[in-house]
């Protein structure tokens, strides 16, 4: 059995990239399965996975890191249950140190799972991170840069937004700074780019990985400087356009973050109706194109928020809040919340770390 770790920070296009890799591979009658991860409990990234019939399990609470006895429980569930030959494993955007905390672990007690770990990292944020002053702190930016360092892959994902000059620089830039690594530059809605990451994968030989040096001090306070919040709301309008509503709310909140100058690990929105579903998702350095949304049929819309900012949590929490007021005084909608939740993380522990 192979396991594929995608690791990367928030908003690198993980699981796009993981959703059309699994939709070529069930073509191909290879089974598949997803293991997302996430700090908090309600993902926008499964909803969108298990929106392409695509067989999904969840480690929530936590990193994988922390939670390793749950992932190997996951990885027996979807091999047993789904009969999966190849499990793609997307760790939380903050989350590094995996060849200490789960590859070595699971080489010593799963010796019948090989592991590639694919880094992503956004075309549009890369240069900034490495070159000029970065979007985050430093304490973020040293996890960022950790990612890089521990990847068998490399992808320079979202190639797709770059002109043909910024992707020759890119390029040069890219092999220049890590000449070591195996890199693809990928544009992850396009199926022949797809098509060479899982060739990339099926081929790929690790030679001895070595353990990261992590300072875990800097480590969790990076992940502190982040806000998590997560919410569940339902809106009601009595005219068709409320999935319009709904899309109409992820823009107003992306653009008083943007407003307020606040660095976006991401923003990610799943609206649906019962019928018609979009994932709208904004990054630190560039934000997904909102499509034309058809007229709902519906008097009511889901929506699941996740948004990872660099902040107060109590701030984000208010500061959405003041988005949903806003509409609902300007448009008549009513929006309700079933659920919330806003913290930030707390220190990696890890279930185990072989360094050796």
């Amino acid at each position: 059995m192979k396991l594929y770790l995608i690791g990367g920070f928030l908003g690198s296009g993980k699981t796009t990239a993981i959703r059309n890799a699994c939709a070529q591979l069930m073509k191909e009658n290879v089974n598949v399965g997803v293991i997302t991860n996430d700090q908090g409990v309600q993902l926008v990234d499964t909803r969108f996975i298990r929106n392409a019939n695509i067989p999904v399990m969840e480690v929530t609470d936590g990193c994988f890191c922390c939670n390793y006895d749950k992932v190997d429980s996951l990885i027996e569930i979807l091999k047993e249950t789904h009969h999966a030959e190849i499990v793609f494993a997307e760790s939380v955007g903050s989350c590094t140190d995996m060849i200490a905390t789960v590859v070595k672990p699971l080489q010593k007690f799963r010796k019948d799972i090989g592991t590639v770990i694919s880094v992503f990292v956004d075309a549009n944020v890369l240069p900034t991170m490495l070159q000029a002053a970065p979007l985050f702190v430093d304490s973020v930016t040293y996890i960022y840069k950790k990612q890089i360092e521990e990847a068998d892959i490399l992808i320079v994902n979202k190639i797709d937004s770059l002109t043909n000059d910024e992707l020759n620089k890119m390029e040069r830039l890219v092999n220049s700074k890590f000449p070591e690594k195996t890199i693809l530059f990928q544009n992850s809605l396009d199926i022949e780019s797809i098509d060479q990451w899982l060739i990339t994968l099926e081929n790929f030989k690790a030679a001895t990985r070595n353990s990261l040096e992590i300072d875990y001090d800097i480590y969790g306070a990076g992940e502190a400087e982040l806000a998590w919040l997560d919410i569940e709301l339902e809106l009601f309008a009595d005219e068709s356009n409320v999935f319009e509503a709904g899309v109409a709310l992820a823009k107003e909140i992306h653009w008083e973050i943007t407003e307020q100058k606040l660095s976006i690990g991401h923003l990610k929105f799943f609206v649906d109706d019962g019928v018609q579903q979009k994932k709208i998702s904004f990054t630190a350095g560039s934000q997904n194109a909102i499509t034309e949304v058809t007229k709902s049929s519906s008097s009511k819309v889901d929506i699941l928020i996740n948004a990872r900012v660099q902040t107060e949590p109590e701030h984000l929490e208010a500061l959405v809040f003041d988005m949903i007021g806003k509409i609902e005084a300007s448009s008549g909608h009513k929006f309700i919340t079933k659920g919330i939740s806003s913290f930030k993380p707390g220190y990696p522990k890890p279930t185990h770390r072989i360094i050796d």
